[in-house]
């Protein structure tokens, strides 16, 4: 006998239909149910494309086998360019197995209720004590009741970066407010300021829009992004909350003279009375600096450097979406940001722009700090350093058809710096092809390589694009390969034959062009570029394999014609 509950659903899911609709009906259900035990590939869901393969997609009224479903969302990831093959990020791409365990096993875990969930939460106040402890946070700083060091996992070194200079404005605002005599409720009305240089990260730009900042911005030169710390004498002034120093810029992984920068902000706030601090904006630098020899003091060690960030999932080695804030202390910094939670069934403390989220980022974490080791970190960066400057004299090596090298280097080179490869094509050959061509061609065979203007948004000036630069236009452009620690020796060498075999294939091109009676026609050896690229690809392939596959995509047609409702 049907209980009565199941009896409502069936009313109601055959409600208002006629007959034949019903018998319609069950057809679609018989379907979904073989379907439902089949191969993907024999059933109607592998010709189905009205879920998530167009825009304003919509949810399925029905939903499907698990096996199905995930077999659709890695048909849609493999349309993603191949992420060991993408030289343009920084972002960790390779996890060991029991490293994807752990990051499952912190998937159910929800990082901000400590009531619920107290081992995690020691897990990851202990993550955040080694990384502190990497950057020399001062120990006797510390609240004396405190456990721990005072600061947070993030989502990314952009939370981080904000969480930073919030606990900075609210430093400065309380400050200001004492300097001149002015209420919570005037001080508010004051807009204060940041001195950073120009090669910035995105998320700096979302302080900007966001929480009511103003940019003063330090240019840098060309070579190697040296910015000038003796121009921090004419941008601060008493409405600066902080200066930005970063740890390895995202153009070309020089870093910035944090130790210089200190010893000047030193004197402005002696000359002055200002209590103005370093931020160290450590997005990629944070896991690599501190496993370099020779490097001046750039972290807590500096007694004006107040908040340190980093992205653990570049060069720390965790998963996307794990970034670290560690502040010098709680009393009048970190304490500024910090909220208390009680309605989850005990007393939970938060520090983060957002609440709930995954303990997946600090499982990995702890992960990799466990499994590399200090000593594992070491050898590890040693290796990223060695194969990146194996790659950069290779390419330093590189001619063009006047003996001239081809490209100009643009990175830290055998100074201090990330393991990142930059340089542009040389700009005094007056080549018909730039940086962008050259990412174009590359792409060809499967290899991701950045190429950029160098110039920015300054949204102080409404956003207007201005150069990067002191001493370029915004015109210019550069491209760099980042070396990961996946990007080994091997596939390095692959990356240099495809880029020389590139550039043979254009000085080809250009030996053709130059035969023709119209010697002028340089755009044309332009244009060259990714057509000659095109055609090495099909060379590669078979004729016979390409007849074969474009034969069965005919059959399949015939065989699908029409796309299955479910």
């Amino acid at each position: 006998m049907t209980d009565p509950l199941t009896s409502r659903q069936i009313e109601n899911e055959y409600d208002g239909l006629s007959n034949e609709e019903t018998i319609e009906f069950l057809k679609r259900e018989v379907l979904r149910l073989r379907d439902a035990s089949s191969n993907y590939f024999s059933t109607a869901l592998s010709c189905n494309t009205a879920t998530f393969s167009k825009g304003f997609s919509q949810i399925p009224a029905h939903g499907s086998a698990p096996t199905q479903c995930k077999e659709r969302l890695v048909q849609i990831q493999e349309l993603d360019n191949r992420p060991r093959l993408n030289t343009s990020s920084y972002v960790n791409v390779v996890f060991e197995e029991e490293e994807k365990d752990v990051a499952i096993q912190g998937l159910s875990v929800n990082i901000a209720d400590s009531s619920v969930y107290p081992a995690s939460i020691d897990l990851h106040d202990n993550v955040v004590d080694c990384i502190a402890g990497l950057w020399n946070c001062p120990k006797e700083e510390q609240a004396k009741d405190s456990k721990n060091f005072a600061g947070a996992g993030t989502v990314g070194s952009t939370e981080a970066c904000l969480l930073a200079l919030l606990a900075h404005k609210f430093r400065w605002r309380k400050w200001y407010a004492a300097r001149h005599g002015l209420s919570e409720t005037e001080v508010i009305g004051v807009i204060p300021n940041i001195v950073i240089p120009t090669h910035y990260q995105a998320c700096w730009e979302k302080a900007f829009r966001y929480f009511d900042v103003q940019p003063k911005f330090m240019y840098a030169e060309f070579d190697k992004f040296r910015i000038n710390p003796e121009d921090m004498k004419d941008l601060v002034d008493e409405k600066t909350i902080m200066v930005v120093g970063i740890l390895g810029n995202h153009y070309n992984g020089t870093y910035d003279p944090i130790w210089e920068m200190d010893k000047i902000l030193t004197d402005i706030n002696k000359e002055n009375g200002f209590q103005v601090g370093l931020h160290v904006d450590a997005a990629s630098g944070g896991f690599i600096a501190p496993f370099q020899d020779n490097i001046p003091a750039w972290d807590f060690r500096l007694k004006n450097v107040l908040t340190i960030s980093a992205s653990g999932h570049k060069f720390g080695e965790s998963s996307c979406g794990t970034g670290w804030i560690v502040f010098r202390h709680r009393e009048n910094l970190s304490e500024h940001i910090e909220v208390e939670v009680t309605y989850l069934g005990g007393i939970s403390y938060s520090m983060t722009l957002n609440f709930s989220r995954p303990a997946t980022g600090v499982y990995v974490q702890a992960y990799k700090f466990l499994r590399l080791g200090m000593h594992g970190y070491r050898r590890k960066v040693a290796n990223q350093l060695e194969t990146t400057m194996l790659f950069r004299d290779k390419m330093r090596a590189l001619k063009w058809t006047n003996g001239e090298p081809l490209f100009e280097i643009c990175d830290s080179d055998q100074e201090p710096g990330l393991p990142v490869f930059a340089a542009r094509v040389n700009p005094d050959l007056s080549l018909p092809f730039d940086d962008f061509d050259l990412q174009h061609a590359i792409s060809e065979f499967h290899w991701y390589v950045s190429a950029y203007r160098l110039s920015f948004e300054d949204f102080g000036n409404g956003g207007k694009v201005e150069p990067l630069c002191k001493d370029k236009p915004s015109s210019a452009s550069m491209f760099r390969v980042v070396f990961k620690s996946n990007l080994t020796v091997t596939l390095a060498e692959n990356l240099y034959d495809t880029i020389s075999d590139v550039i043979e294939h254009i000085k080809e091109k250009e030996g053709e062009a130059k035969t023709k009676e119209d010697e002028s026609d340089t755009a044309a050896i332009a244009m060259t570029i990714r057509k000659a690229m095109d055609l090495r690809s099909k060379q590669l392939r078979k004729k016979k394999n390409e007849h074969f596959i474009q034969s069965t995509c005919c059959v399949l047609r015939k065989v699908y014609i029409a796309p299955h409702r479910f």
